[in-house]
């Protein structure tokens, strides 16, 4: 994950802002360009496809801010849309989004951009809260046991590079029925993903903070057993996350149908920052 130029959707909303001061923060790390972009409504009888087909000129607007690491974007079309595909064609590696807390029947009536968003992009997303802390500290990725989830621990690697945090890598299995959870050993696939989740830490050269509270001897890799959404959101809160990085496959129905998808539970009831990486 490429953190030299960023994009932040902002807006007027505390979320907006939120977003822009997280994407500011990361920058100030990373030495990287912020691009402040505003999406608006399209304007009756002009296409909202980008200026490539606006003969006006008015579907893309930048500015330079001051500080020449700091630029502004407007573009007109539906936010959901436009903010992936602006910052697809800009060549960022990040984008950052504020996320707003709503309900079930709200997200129903009123739709949520950022979830919008996220299924479209096919770079990492940061979803932040109005109001939250943007200096991270920790840093908790969930890895499912795949070879294709075990790129979701790259870019929380690079996040923590750039920003001095603690990584914590979590992993969670179904309980097994008739067993207390301390007698519980790690499955085939856990003790497997464990090592492997090893040989990346050993071969780390970016001064990486591993937590190496592990479920295993001399692993950082830790075990949780039920269901897999409630063990997250569990382990958010035993460590204090405040970024949780997850896999999210890219697609699938808008609104508030969820349609199994784990990521999509996780980031709406988690109370820290979310990373979600495209699978």
């Amino acid at each position: 994950m490429q953190l030299d130029h960023i994009v932040a959707a902002v807006d007027r909303s505390e979320e907006g802002r939120s977003a822009l001061e997280a994407a500011l923060s990361l920058a100030r790390h990373s030495g990287g360009q912020v691009t402040a972009l505003t999406i608006e409504p399209p304007v009756l009888g002009i296409p909202a496809m980008g200026d490539r087909t606006n003969p006006f000129g008015l579907a893309l607007r930048q500015e330079a801010a001051p500080d020449s690491g700091y630029r502004k974007a407007v573009r007109l079309g539906l936010p959901g849309v436009e903010i992936g595909r602006f910052a697809e064609e800009a060549g960022a590696g990040l984008v950052i989004l504020g996320r707003k807390r709503r309900s079930t029947t709200q997200r129903l009536f009123l739709g949520d951009t950022a979830d919008e968003a996220v299924r479209r992009s096919q770079l990492p997303c940061l979803s932040v809260r109005a109001g939250s802390d943007h200096e991270f500290t920790t840093v908790l990725v969930a890895l499912d046991g795949s070879a294709r989830g075990m790129a979701v621990l790259l870019p929380a690697l690079d996040l923590c590079r750039c920003t001095g945090s603690r990584l914590r890598v979590l992993t969670v299995e179904p309980s097994r029925s008739g067993e207390a959870e301390s007698q519980l050993l790690p499955s085939t696939r856990s003790a497997r993903l464990a090592q492997s989740v090893d040989r990346i830490r050993l071969d780390d050269q970016g001064g990486t903070s591993w937590d190496l509270a592990g479920s295993m001897d001399d692993s950082p890799l830790v075990i949780r057993h039920g269901q897999i959404v409630e063990e997250i959101l569990a382990e958010v809160t035993a460590c204090s996350a405040d970024v949780l990085v997850i896999g999210y496959h890219r697609g699938g129905p808008a609104g508030v149908i969820e349609a199994g998808s784990i990521a999509r539970r996780v980031l709406h009831q988690a109370e820290c920052s979310g990373l979600t990486v495209p699978l």
